[in-house]
């Protein structure tokens, strides 16, 4: 039987499909993910009896909050005893980190297209007792119909931008159903709780328990570790190296010039050049050959040169770990209008932690790492280069940042543990 939010995405369908059509064929988008969202990768019949009686799920959209759902998953057995664990991704990136980090999770799929049919497909197989979404994504066919057939949801790590909370706002009244389908709200800031307070209408199911991300166990490398990294890659240790990561189109041109107008002071400086998305990893690879600084490049899944300039990581789920070869870390993403990516990955490892001016999407990290002490240090796209020469410049101030980064993440930590609090006390009512 359709259901009335079918209709809206029926409706919506010739105009969506060209979009999505088109972002296919251009950017290889969506050749696996459109498959397992649609069930055409769920388990067979011989494997569903593990979820008999019920299952966990946990559900993070893409690569920021599968890490945001880490810090959540050793905690399953405690929220749900003796149910499995399943996690959910919509992105192919996010896909592939969590299958590489979510180790606890008994299945790793793709979330379904929302539509009642297919959404009615996902849940026969995983049969969810419990659902915990991270952060703020309302899909009403599958929050409506999983709580119908018996499922607690949750949101945690839940944020709403002020462009977010105008847009659900206006749809509010047709979004309804979705918000009472939710038990309590995990906010990360008090400005998302007021604003979520204002969209569902009942105030005493929101809590601020803070960010995630601040709570998942990154561990920083040892240098045998760290020699064994540079060894798989064809680095050498004695070189200087920056890491850049999650650059996204328009970043690397900025990161290349600063990283040539700092190689005139610094010759042996090396980089190691991450970009966000897997569809790039050619084109970005051939931009860092054509650069007029004339760089030796390789690339991480075939390095032909020993000890490049430039060695692009063209591996997925490796950047929080190759985060711990550099001397300074640049997180992009906040080059261009992006709005960030999350910088704790880097700060785990104790080195200095780069940024532009654009952080909007992480304005919580943006906020706890804003202080002259917090290990965060701020640029633009014409001052990359000189921050880069001032951090190599003086290692003692550079060590000094560094331990001032992993100190601020870690003094921020506790909110996966209050959250877990919440969805229990629920739980028990």
């Amino acid at each position: 039987m359709l259901t009335r939010f079918d209709l809206v995405y029926y409706l919506a369908a010739p105009v969506a499909l060209p979009y999505f059509a088109y972002r296919a064929v251009r950017r290889g988008k969506y050749r696996e993910s459109a498959r397992g969202m649609l069930g055409l990768g769920l388990p067979d019949r011989d494997h569903r009896h593990r979820y008999r009686n019920g299952s966990i799920w946990i559900h993070a959209v893409s690569v920021g909050e599968t890490v945001a759902a880490k810090s959540i998953a050793p905690h399953a057995a405690e929220i749900a005893p003796g149910l499995p664990l399943v996690a959910t991704t919509i992105t192919e990136t996010g896909q592939a980190h969590a299958r590489k980090i979510l180790t606890e999770a008994a299945e790793v799929s793709y979330f379904p297209v929302d539509l009642s049919w297919n959404v009615r497909r996902f849940l026969r197989c995983f049969n969810p007792r419990v659902f915990i979404m991270m952060e703020t994504e309302l899909w009403p066919n599958f929050l409506t119909l999983a709580a119908k057939g018996g499922a607690r949801i949750f949101m945690v790590n839940g944020k709403l931008s002020e462009k977010s909370f105008r847009g659900y706002r206006r749809g509010r009244a047709g979004l309804r159903p979705a918000f009472n389908a939710i038990r309590a709200f995990c906010m990360q800031t008090e400005t998302d709780a007021e604003r979520m307070r204002e969209l569902c209408g009942r105030p005493r199911d929101v809590y601020v328990t803070g960010n995630c991300k601040f709570d998942v166990p990154f561990a920083a490398l040892s240098p045998e570790a760290a020699e064994g990294v540079r060894r798989q890659y064809g680095l050498m240790s004695l070189r200087p190296c920056v890491v850049v990561g999650s650059t996204h189109p328009g970043e690397e041109e900025i990161v290349l010039d600063a990283f040539a107008e700092a190689r005139r002071t610094i010759p042996a400086l090396q980089m190691i050049l991450s970009p966000r998305h897997p569809e790039r990893f050619q084109e970005v690879a051939a931009l860092c050959r054509k650069h007029k600084a004339g760089f030796e490049v390789s690339r991480a899944t075939a390095p032909r040169v020993e000890s490049p300039d430039v060695l692009v990581l063209d591996t997925m789920g490796e950047l929080a770990r190759v985060y711990g070869l550099g001397d300074v870390a640049v997180v992009a993403g906040s080059f261009v209008p992006i709005g960030g990516h999350n910088l704790l990955e880097a700060a785990a490892h104790a080195v200095p932690v780069v940024v532009g001016p654009h952080m909007r999407a992480q304005k919580e990290i943006d906020r706890l790492f804003a202080g002259g002490d917090s290990g965060c240090v701020r640029c633009d796209a014409t001052t990359l280069a000189p921050t880069l020469l001032d951090l190599f410049r003086d290692p003692a101030r550079r060590r000094r940042i560094g331990a001032q980064a992993r100190q601020t993440a870690e003094k921020n930590q506790g909110s996966a543990r209050a959250s877990v609090g919440v969805i229990k006390r629920y739980l028990e009512r």
